[in-house]
């Protein structure tokens, strides 16, 4: 047995080793969870942070998820695995680690399908690093009840007929001089028209109201971004060629402002067509 000292110096590093893997986990990291339907993926673009884990999952045919963008397996990618009946389950954590040793530009991790990817199999993964804003307001039952008695998962609206809930969350660089931000929204029913709003106040101080069969979380000075239709899972603004959201919104450095994403459920999950909500993002411009 290792004398008493030794031992005495080793359990102190351990426990040095376990307090420095809480620091680099983040205490947020979440799963996203990503389907391969048919032949495309869905959501085909998904916003995480870092540490948060992709989940893909087989729903049929024989699969890749490959990172790159020219269709071909040539050893340096950051991630491939098969997705097939015998492999039904792909997660890739995008930890600190796994950044640093595979850093792309703008947190942007393209991948594809190999056998698919000239059918145009492809997704992305973003990494918001470091995510901007807070985000607020959600359908989990931690704030006001969603009126249909059933809550979403944590940091997303409430429930939706599609079976998901709405989930808002930004990348980019929140500066009315170099404006890059841009507001991603996955979960809403397909094909149906998503619009991002911005508002000057959160209402019931962050807990939101009831409004359709969601909760609206922003209010006071409201502005409309622009609409977009959901498709593959997903929705941004803007898009290449919208207005930017600082001059959409007409905002100065210092301020805060609030989003949040609205869309029409039909058929409503307990009842007729109605609208429904996201999430909040609270973002200080610089």
């Amino acid at each position: 047995m290792p004398p008493t000292g030794f031992r005495v110096k080793l359990h102190r590093m351990r426990l040095l080793a376990a307090g420095f893997a809480l620091l680099t986990t983040p205490a947020w990291a979440e799963v996203v969870i990503v389907r391969a339907p048919g032949f495309y993926f869905s959501p085909r673009e998904v916003v995480i942070r870092p540490g948060d884990t992709v989940r893909w999952l087989w729903s049929g045919g024989s699969h890749t998820v490959t990172e790159g963008t020219d269709g071909l397996i040539n050893g340096n990618e950051a991630f491939h695995s098969f997705l097939t009946t015998n492999f039904q389950v792909v997660n890739v954590t995008f930890s600190p680690a796994f950044l640093a040793a595979n850093p792309r530009p703008g947190g942007r991790y393209d991948y594809f399908c190999s056998p698919h990817f000239v059918g145009g199999m492809n997704g992305v993964v973003w990494v918001a690093d470091p995510a901007p804003g807070v985000e607020s307001c959600s359908g989990d039952g931690t704030g006001t009840l969603c009126p249909c008695g059933t809550n979403g998962p944590a940091g997303q609206g409430c429930p939706n007929s599609a079976g998901g809930s709405a989930r808002l969350r930004a990348i980019g660089t929140a500066s009315t001089t170099a404006d890059t931000l841009r507001l991603s929204v996955t979960g809403a029913p397909e094909g149906y028209t998503t619009f991002f709003f911005q508002g000057s106040t959160l209402t019931n101080g962050g807990a939101g109201v009831v409004f359709g069969e969601g909760l609206r979380c922003v209010s006071g000075t409201v502005a409309r971004l622009g609409p977009k239709t959901q498709s593959f899972s997903f929705a941004f603004y803007p898009e290449v060629g919208d207005t930017p959201i600082s001059v959409r919104g007409k905002v100065a450095p210092g301020q805060t402002r609030h989003y949040q994403a609205w869309y029409r459920d039909s058929p409503g999950l307990c009842g007729p067509p109605a609208p429904n909500m996201s999430n909040a993002v609270t973002i200080t411009w610089q």
